[in-house]
């Protein structure tokens, strides 16, 4: 196996590239407007092509990145892309047996859109759906198996 090639600089373009293979990887496409009013997480997603990029090495430094499958860590939901960070709270967030229940009421204009997002690395990959604009509330589920320990994710809007 041949190791990763020595890159120098971050770009705007390796975390777009990561996007789009994650959601490649989960037969996804580009945040668009859904289709459906549901989304299921994928338990793992895998980078086709991964690169990353740091200033600064000293010559002979090679950055590996690990292709091995990323598992599904968690969920959110967004005012507008995510990329632009505004994460929203959800009104109710109860553990459950098995697993937990968190639940987002919107209210009022989200001219940016709203977005699902199950995030993989804790979030340094996520896979994104935005949900139609008449969408009001979502719920996500999520629960935990046992052997090996997999997280699993399932969003419905309405």
């Amino acid at each position: 196996m041949s190791p990763a090639p020595l890159l120098r600089r971050p770009t705007a373009h390796s975390a777009a590239l990561a996007f789009a293979l994650a959601a490649a990887a989960a037969g996804l496409s580009a945040p668009a407007v859904a289709a459906t009013s549901s989304l299921d997480c994928p338990a793992t997603v895998r980078l086709t092509s991964p690169r990353a990029e740091a200033a600064g090495l000293p010559a002979g430094t090679e950055i590996v990145l690990d292709q091995r499958p990323l598992r599904l860590t968690g969920h959110n939901v967004f005012d507008g892309p995510p990329a632009q960070g505004a994460a929203l709270m959800p009104q109710s967030d109860k553990p459950g047996k098995g697993g937990a229940t968190a639940v987002w009421n919107f209210e009022g204009d989200y001219p940016q859109g709203k977005f699902l997002a199950c995030d993989y690395a804790g979030g340094a990959v996520r896979v994104v759906q935005r949900v139609d604009d008449s969408v009001k509330r979502c719920t996500a589920r999520s629960s935990t198996t046992k052997n090996p320990a997999t997280l699993q994710t399932r969003f419905q809007c309405e």
